[in-house]
């Protein structure tokens, strides 16, 4: 009998510390940003909360089916054809004529030769925005007569309506309800959202944002500098006390988790981002922190700088643009049409564009004149992140930080291991394979430890 199998506990201990020291290897060594997952646009900006097509379907010869992805249920909808109201549509049956004479009486039109408009509200009145889309139905024997073999009849589809079979989250999904600074510490801070920054019920997104913005600027006029280590397991409203009281300093990511932090509780849905791509921790392409405010009244994620007090970036239409809108925009520097929504504080008081605005007060410029710090930061090599709660920075070479928080220690185990920040970049990178080999070693090191404690029995 060999020694392997006359001491299995000895190799399966051995195999445990090999696979330990392998798991500790990898933690130790990690490049700071690489805990990221990379997705899709759609699945970072395309909120569940805004009505989309999740599949278009053909039934029959007559009839499209449209399933929508929605976390409201409509009782109903009221279907319009080329600006006439033709028919009240059930709230979980959305199957649509594909032919006019089911709404106009007339003689039925063959497959291939109409084109309609529709919309698609639903009811009652207010429940959320109008569906829009054109179909050109096309047939099999429009091709086959000019010479081309084509299979079958096709609908051409045509509409801004996001569509597909992607994943969708919730603007809940990405919101910190901060549970774990305690419920007395909310209570103060709602207090401090109601009677100094404020935020009333009536207030819109926008004035929001505006109140939160002044408030944190003021406040922190003094506070700018190299923060400590503390700061990084601190919550922000320890974090924005110190720096109120002169007691501490801080960058971007400290403005940026305080902003965030602010809006939330004043009634504005809001994430933390920020983009970096390092090189074995020394090198460094970009890094900036900010955040993204869910505008309800137009269904899209704004960007927000809190640092150089960019409030909101719309394009020409008047439509908020979101981090990844503004990484293509920077790109080709289309800028035209283009304005930021800015106080002139610190940064901008040299402003022309601000000139006559009073400290304090948001005012509209072009985007050209102050975007500078996005223009450097979202540039090609960049890749943005989208933190999901909680809100509480990543670990670094200061280990001791895991034993000052529970909610600090638990959150990064679960970045490292597998709850990954999403990430939205032009180039490729290594978030899927890295998470591949860190749970492939987490796991090989459980089952060798349950496997050695059954055999020592």
């Amino acid at each position: 009998m060999s020694f392997l199998t006359q001491h299995p506990a000895f190799w399966l201990a051995l195999a445990f510390l090999a696979l330990l020291a392998a798991n500790l290897y990898v933690f130790l060594t990690r490049n700071w940003e690489e805990s990221l997952y990379p997705v899709d646009y759609a699945r970072l900006n395309y909120a569940l909360d805004v009505p989309t097509i999740r599949q278009w379907k053909i039934e029959g010869s007559q009839q499209m089916r449209l399933e929508v992805a929605w976390n409201k249920q409509p009782a109903s909808w009221q279907l319009f054809i080329d600006g006439q109201a033709a028919q009240i549509l059930p709230g979980n049956a959305l199957s649509i004529p594909l032919a006019g004479a089911q709404y106009t009486g007339a003689t039925a039109e063959p497959l291939g030769k109409f084109e309609h408009r529709y919309k698609l509200r639903p009811l009652p009145d207010g429940t959320g925005p109008d569906l829009d889309f054109t179909i050109v139905a096309i047939t099999a024997d429009y091709y086959r007569t000019r010479g081309m073999h084509f299979p079958a009849d096709v609908c051409l589809i045509y509409t801004d309506i996001p569509a597909g079979k992607y994943r969708r989250h919730p603007v809940s999904y990405w919101v910190d309800d901060y549970h774990y600074l305690g419920a007395e510490t909310l209570r103060e801070v709602d207090r401090v959202v109601r009677h100094e920054i404020g935020v009333r019920d009536t207030d819109d997104t926008f004035t929001r944002m505006d109140k939160v913005m002044r408030y944190q600027r003021t406040k922190l006029a003094n506070a700018g500098g190299v923060p400590k280590d503390a700061f990084r397991w601190m919550n922000p409203w320890e974090m924005f006390q110190e720096m109120a009281a002169g007691t501490g300093k801080g960058w971007c990511t400290q403005n940026a988790q305080i902003f965030t932090f602010l809006a939330n509780r004043a009634g504005i849905p809001t994430r933390f981002v920020f983009g970096a791509n390092t090189v074995d921790n020394k090198l460094l392409y970009n890094g900036h922190s900010w955040a993204e405010c869910w505008v309800k009244e137009q269904g899209r994620w704004a960007h927000v700088d809190p640092t150089h007090t960019l409030i909101a970036i719309q394009d020409k239409k008047g439509q908020v643009l979101n981090t990844a809108d503004l990484m293509h925009l920077n790109e080709h520097e289309t800028y035209e049409g283009v304005t930021a929504r800015i106080m002139k504080d610190w940064h901008w008081k040299e402003l022309p564009a601000a000139a006559s605005a009073a400290l304090g007060v948001a005012v509209n410029v072009p985007y050209g004149l102050v975007n500078v710090l996005p223009r450097t930061h979202l540039n090609r090599q960049a890749i943005i992140k989208y933190r999901r709660p909680p809100n509480v920075e990543d670990t670094r070479d200061v280990y001791s930080m895991l034993l000052m928080s529970r909610t600090f220690t638990w959150t990064n185990f679960q970045r490292y291991l597998y709850k990954p920040t999403l990430a939205y970049s032009k180039l490729p990178t290594d978030g899927v394979s890295t998470y591949v080999l860190r749970q492939s070693l987490f796991l090989g090191l459980v089952v060798t430890a349950v496997l050695w404690v059954a055999a020592l029995r």
